[in-house]
């Protein structure tokens, strides 16, 4: 499971920041200060709740889904071999397990995983079924993002869809990491260096810039009962990776 990314010290200046801004809040409430500097504070205190935005796009088979599940712990999305994300959700810290509509082709999930409190992870209709959600996770969430992580099956890398899709996120020069995820479906390490290898290949030329590649089994991560387990499924790595890359500061 995805440690929490701040410290304790960082967690603390947090709470502070939020606190003052609300303080500040009340006080231009009542010197009737112009609604479009209070919508502007209110962003503001928005963008602390969701300190960091992690999108997740692929195609439907990738694993997206089972992926999440397994970084976050426990089975929060609904997992199948048919399409199961028709909507855009959106995940995030809650006491409980509860889901609730967020316009036309959204829905919010919250969960009691305490990384939830300082990450938000949206996860996206596949690349080969994007309708109305398109618009909104082109405008919003991929621009917002301050990471994308890319999914592609290691049975089917880089379909056409994930081709045209990786082209489009290239326009917001957002920073890319791609999972090659379903390995364990390869027969040996041989194979799984070969199509890490066509992945990352394809990816430079069509990104701009090489992204970071983590072979993965979700599939084998959710069913380790060890560490050695883990390991083996590749998501420790990942799993730094993102706590790394998101705690660095390099993304600000």
């Amino acid at each position: 499971m995805l440690d929490p990314i701040l410290s304790d010290d960082q967690r603390e200046l947090l709470v502070c920041e939020r606190e003052l801004l609300a303080d500040v809040s009340v006080g231009l409430e009542k010197s009737e200060t112009p609604a479009k500097d209070l919508d502007a504070l209110s962003e503001s205190i928005r963008q602390l709740d969701e300190l960091f935005l992690l999108v997740v796009v692929g195609e439907f088979n990738a694993g997206k889904s089972a992926l999440i599940n397994a970084l976050l712990g426990r089975e929060v999305l609904a997992e199948g071999v048919t399409p199961t994300t028709s909507k855009i959700h959106h995940i995030g810290w809650g006491e409980e397990l509860a889901r609730e509509p967020m316009g036309p082709v959204g829905e919010r999930i919250e969960a009691p995983v305490e990384t939830l409190r300082q990450l938000t992870i949206v996860d996206t209709p596949g690349t080969n079924a994007l309708d109305r959600a398109h618009e909104a996770l082109t405008n919003d969430y991929v621009p917002r993002a301050d990471l994308v992580l890319f999914v592609t099956s290691s049975d089917r890398p880089l379909s056409e869809s994930e081709r045209v899709f990786l082209e489009t996120i290239r326009q917001w020069g957002k920073k890319v990491a791609m999972v090659v995820n379903k390995i364990d479906i390869l027969r040996s390490q041989d194979e799984v260096s070969e199509v890490v290898t066509y992945v990352s290949e394809n990816a430079k030329r069509l990104l701009g810039v090489a992204p970071e590649i983590f072979p993965v089994s979700a599939l084998k991560a959710a069913e380790a009962e060890d560490e050695a387990a883990r390991v083996a499924s590749g998501l420790p790595v990942l799993e730094a990776y993102l706590h790394d890359t998101l705690d660095s500061g390099e993304l600000l």
